[in-house]
């Protein structure tokens, strides 16, 4: 959005002036936190009556004016001269403008307009002389990079002549003096013909003086750019043992029951999936903080948690994360909910660590063959995250039925945490066995048998009686089951005892045995069929073991090398200045949230950010709140400069958050669809540039790393690998070459593989357009009246007498990428969009 350009900016001569307004005491900021004035005011009135008197200074300049106007030099200037009590004694309409504020009108507000001006050359501004004692040349430069989701703003150092200023050197008016000038805002406009009015001036540069020097024939003032947040660390509320309470933005879910999203029991079943599984990554880490007595409490963060605010343990060798039980003993006993603790919330988990959870084995070691069985060799029966029937290990059955017949397939255990207090193998499998060329009578059975741990559990059977075929695999602790489609073998044996006594532990291996059993009388025969094996899932519930003194110690040092658990509950929702109680989901709204919630988010007159007066393209222009629609999972847990952290959504967003030269905070992005803001001729610019961007920025692929692991060191859950195949034709590109690696800590919607149709429809369509190669222009202004050309605008050219490389630039939009204003010169740079 351009600067705003006051009606009273004409240019009838060139006649400019530089005007540097130099803050003092309260400088241009609002008077008190609300509306002062205690009467309506007619346009005349010399006597105003306000709530609290205190807040005003006899002497000094106000302004009343309304909050929402973005450049507070509007609204009728006025001049204390006496206070009695909380009734003003004023001069009006000093800048020609007359008002008549009402006291119940709640946006009506007075700003402080405590300013000492100097300039180029003399002049006089709003009731003041403005002496012209600037010795410098000084340039106002402001910039933009697409590419990295960043802005820069210059700082301006000003040489001034050391003249009597009330009969006083400058210097002495700038520090020693009764007016506080330091780390007070400072404006400079661009004042046209010798207006006498601030409002008719253009603002170009807003911030705060920081620096100065002196010697006896001048002083030298260093200002720098409205830049609130610098040196704001986040998190900012700790613990006594200095963990903090971390910051999470973002829709989490933890792992709980695939039916249940309330409960954390286990059931096996079609249904079984990735919660049972516990392979959700739509946590954040939480600190461990403390243990008191049987009880371990982790920081949540800022907020009241009601529900699946239970912490995770990061069982690493299956990467999964798995909910620990409140309870010494009961699995599905969690905490739900969070609790106060200090100046944030927690939650607490038993000591214990018991916790549950479906596993699969890591590895095959072997698959044995025998006169009736042939396991085959491949991996099928452990491949995926759950449950997958789309492939298998088969058994094939053949040949002549041959008594205690038997072979064995042999699984590698996950090394897990803790002891086995649950461990049971359930099965999912299909099976059909048939029996030929008979003789005799009596029962084979086809057994499959459990020996995993040292045991010998009978799972189930076949059962042949004669010449027949059978899918029925009869349980031995349930009834028969169908195995002519893959069913669930859901077993009854907990092999934990065999387990704990296994010197092994979790090297011990899963053992599955097929065997031929002549279960009666002299049947005979050929065998044939198959057992299909999709999954082995192993149930397995573990816990610490305090039993005797070694094992304590040992489960005590397995307590303390643990330093983070995870949180699945919902990060922050809007601050209540926003009028609103929404959970914070997508990126550009944690922006603002951090900017909300740990800065001092306020425009360049010190008016807070809030429903009632928003951003610049917030909810209006480029609309950012409804285009920006990426959504995010971010969390900060150490302290981290929040700058840091703004920049870090904005190039995981796609956009660049900035305060403008008169102090308003803008979103500048592309948008889908472009409005022109200005549109320029030959007329209008001199010293028309074209290049084009060069060759080696221009990037063609890109391997997009995204929704970032919770673990801090194991990188990324997601990836795409993006091509836009009709610049690598056109660019001749080579497989290696023009590509980029990009991991985005915030970032889970996913990327696009091509360029979408829409810019912002995801992050690779949206910086695949900006990294293509693009005519860059530079030129200077000449016509004053767009002179409030800014960061961000969008710019249109019309007869310019050339055309770029042959092209011409009708339909052609570009955004203004740098600024560079002098004294009587604005230098453009613009990119192509």
């Amino acid at each position: 959005m351009s600067l705003t350009l006051p009606d009273g900016f004409q240019r009838s001569t060139t006649n400019e002036n530089w005007i540097f307004c130099l803050g003092y005491d309260d400088s241009f900021d609002m008077v008190g936190t609300e509306s002062q004035l205690d009467e309506d005011v007619g346009t005349t009135e010399t006597g105003i009556d306000v709530k609290d008197g205190s807040l005003f200074t006899a002497g000094n300049y106000y302004r009343m004016n309304q909050i929402g106007n973005r450049i507070l030099t509007t609204g009728e200037l006025i001049k204390v001269t006496s206070i009695s009590s909380d009734t003003l004694t004023v001069q009006r309409s000093l800048d020609g403008l007359e008002t008549s504020p009402a006291a119940l009108y709640e946006p009506e507000r007075f700003f402080n307009n405590s300013f000492t001006p100097i300039s180029f050359s003399d002049t006089t501004i709003d009731d003041r002389v403005s002496y012209g004692a600037i010795l410098s040349n000084p340039s106002i430069r402001e910039s933009i990079s697409l590419k990295n989701s960043t802005s820069k703003i210059g700082n301006i150092s000003i040489k001034v002549s050391n003249f009597l200023f009330n009969g006083n050197p400058f210097s002495e008016e700038i520090f020693g003096g009764s007016r506080k000038y330091i780390n007070r805002i400072c404006k400079v406009f661009i004042q046209l013909n010798n207006n006498p009015y601030l409002h008719n001036a253009l603002q170009i540069y807003s911030g705060r003086l920081i620096n100065f020097s002196h010697n006896q024939d001048s002083v030298t003032l260093e200002i720098v750019s409205h830049n609130p947040f610098k040196g704001i660390e986040v998190p900012q509320i700790k613990t006594d043992k200095n963990n903090y309470f971390p910051i999470a933005y973002g829709d989490y879910t933890a792992n709980a029951s695939q039916g249940n999203s309330q409960s954390v029991s286990l059931s096996f079943g079609s249904s079984a999936g990735i919660d049972e599984f516990r392979k959700r990554k739509t946590l954040y880490p939480i600190p461990v903080e403390q243990r008191r007595g049987d009880t371990i409490f982790s920081l949540t963060g800022l907020r009241s948690i009601n529900q699946n605010a239970y912490p995770h343990f990061y069982e690493k060798s299956v990467d999964s994360f798995i909910p620990i039980a409140n309870h010494a003993s009961t699995m599905t006993s969690v905490d739900a909910g969070n609790e106060v603790f200090g100046n944030g919330h927690a939650v607490r988990h038993h000591q214990s660590l018991l916790k549950g959870q479906f596993v699969k084995p890591l590895e095959r070691t072997d698959s044995e063959t025998s006169t009736n069985f042939d396991w085959a060799e491949n991996d099928n029966a452990f491949n995926g995250d759950f449950i997958d029937t789309s492939s298998y290990t088969q058994c094939l059955i053949q040949g002549n039925f041959t008594a205690n017949d038997n072979a064995t397939i042999k699984f590698k255990m996950p090394q897990l945490t803790g002891t086995a207090d649950t461990i049971s193998i359930h099965l999912v499998f299909s099976g059909s066995v048939q029996l030929l060329s008979t003789s005799g009578s009596g029962e084979i059975r086809i057994q499959l048998i459990d020996e995993s741990f040292g045991a010998s559990d009978i799972l189930g059977y076949y059962s042949l009686t004669g010449a027949s075929t059978t899918t029925t695999f009869n349980q031995t602790l349930a009834g028969g089951l169908n195995t002519s489609s893959f069913a669930y073998f859901s077993n009854g044996y907990n092999s934990n005892s065999e387990f704990n006594s296994s010197s092994n532990g979790w090297g011990e291996e899963i053992k599955l045995k097929m065997k031929a059993v002549q279960q009666s009388g002299d049947l005979d025969g050929t065998l044939g069929g198959y057992l299909r094996l999709a999954d082995v899932v192993i149930e397995v519930r573990s816990k610490l073991d305090y039993s005797d003194q070694d094992k304590k110690s040992n489960s005590y040092k397995v307590l303390d090398d643990i330093n983070e658990l995870y949180c699945g509950a919902n990060g922050l929702k809007d601050v209540s200045s926003w009028g609103g109680d929404a959970l914070i989901t997508k990126i550009v709204f944690a922006h603002r949230d951090l900017m909300q919630r740990f800065g001092n988010f306020k425009d360049g007159n010190d008016i807070p950010y809030g429903s009632a007066y928003n951003p610049v393209n917030w909810d209006s222009g480029t609309n950012i709140s409804v285009v920006k629609d990426w959504a995010l999972r971010y969390w900060i847990t150490e302290p981290k400069q929040l700058n840091s952290c703004l920049t870090e959504l904005q190039q995981n967003g796609g956009f660049i958050g900035r305060y403008n030269s008169q102090g308003d905070y803008t979103y500048v992005y592309i948008p889908d669809s472009i409005t022109t803001d200005h549109t320029l001729t030959k007329n209008d610019i001199i010293d028309f540039n074209i290049q084009l961007t060069s060759f080696d920025g221009v990037v063609t692929s890109m391997d997009i790393e995204y929704e970032k692991h919770p673990v801090s060191n194991k990188g990324y859950v997601s990836k795409v690998e993006a091509t836009n195949s009709s610049n690598v034709t056109a660019y001749n590109i080579g497989s290696n070459e023009n590509k980029r690696t990009v991991r985005l800590n915030a970032l889970i919607s996913t990327p696009a593989a091509t360029p979408s149709s829409n810019v912002n429809d995801d992050y690779y369509t949206y910086f695949d357009n900006i990294f293509s190669q693009k005519l860059v222009i530079t030129f200077n202004v000449v016509n004053q009246a767009h002179y409030k050309i800014d960061i961000g605008d969008f710019i249109a050219f019309g007869d310019v007498s050339t055309n770029a490389f042959g092209s011409s630039f009708s339909g052609k939009d570009f955004i203004v990428t740098s600024i560079n204003r002098k004294l009587g010169s604005l230098g453009v740079t613009v990119c192509e969009v």
